[in-house]
């Protein structure tokens, strides 16, 4: 099979590299000296590390486009929208591995590819997977979703290799959302962490927000069980507590007294920052009421002192826990 990869950064390469074991794999990327370093063998996001050679690169669209019989978009969320407006008619399998919510739309990927290309077969790859782990072909579990499940199962078997399984849940809706709520979560326990709070508080984070992921999933029409699986509860674990997270790493910046924009210089793209604002907003929208994710917004977009954030979630009224 022959998969093109629209993004050369950590996880487009980083699948390129897997992928290449079974296929034909040629990455597109804007970025002159990453698809230099790709066709080199290196990776772009680590040049210490090497990739398969079996690996090309270009830095032309329309040369990824003819080649793939597969299309994977691996952009950032808020470039996606982007992308896909460079891409003509697209009937072919899409694939999109990114993990966020637009900011100015509240859509998630699912529906930007509904608005711009109705006609492709739509699918996401997401679940807990590291970027480095994946080149180092360390074991990883991820999940597919989309609504043509037979074409879906076909591509499962296809893509599905001994060090990176692929499982198949037909909730889109959910695998989506889990993939981009958990990273507004990773940040509250990154926060929590950097502040020295403790193991208690960790973990007491992870389940609430766990809880409060589940919560808005079912409110947009995604099914709760999805949220227990790889895409949920795995990837929440690994993005809240592996210290390879952006996520995470921005959070304990934060929590440790690191000026916001200056945390963001350091560490680059941090899809949880813009998530929590579409998140926010939606849920004011809705009515709906995420103690944790409303602390993390007014944390990073008003300014709220963390000690006074603490207080506030800690002084909230009891509640059932279910």
């Amino acid at each position: 099979m022959r998969l093109g990869i629209v993004g050369g950064g950590a996880w487009g390469t980083a699948l390129a590299h897997i992928f290449s074991k079974k296929h034909r794999v040629l990455v597109y990327d804007r970025n002159p000296y990453k698809v230099d370093l790709i066709n080199k063998g290196i990776y772009p996001a680590d040049e210490s590390l090497r990739i398969s050679s079996k690996v090309k690169a270009t830095n032309s669209l329309k040369e990824v486009l003819e080649f793939a019989e597969v299309l994977f978009i691996s952009v950032p969320t808020q470039a996606v929208r982007e992308v896909l407006k460079k891409v003509p008619f697209w009937e072919k399998p899409l694939i999109n591995t990114a993990k966020g919510i637009e900011v100015e739309t509240f859509k998630t990927i699912s529906e930007i590819v509904g608005e711009l290309h109705p006609e492709s077969e739509y699918f996401v790859l997401s679940g807990p997977s590291f970027a480095r782990e994946v080149v180092l072909e360390k074991p990883t579990a991820v999940v597919l979703s989309g609504k043509n499940e037979n074409l879906g199962e076909e591509l499962q078997k296809e893509l599905n290799l001994s060090t990176f399984r692929i499982y198949w849940n037909s909730d889109t809706k959910g695998v989506e959302l889990g993939g981009a709520l958990k990273n507004v979560m990773a940040i509250a326990v990154g926060i929590c962490d950097g502040m020295d709070m403790g193991l208690n508080a960790r973990s007491a984070l992870i389940t609430r927000g766990l809880n409060e992921m589940a919560f808005l999933g079912e409110h947009l029409g995604a099914q709760r069980d999805t949220f227990y699986g790889l895409s949920g509860l795995g990837d929440l674990v690994l993005t809240a507590t592996g210290d390879l997270s952006r996520n995470r790493r921005f959070g304990l910046e934060i929590g440790k007294g690191k000026d916001i924009n200056q945390a963001l210089r350091e560490i680059g793209t941090v899809e949880g920052y813009h998530t929590v604002r579409a998140v926010y907003q939606m849920a004011q929208k809705l009515g709906l009421e995420l103690p944790i994710t409303e602390t993390v917004y007014r944390v990073l977009y008003e300014n709220l002192p963390l000690e006074k954030a603490v207080e506030n979630l800690l002084n909230r009224s009891p509640k059932k826990e279910y």
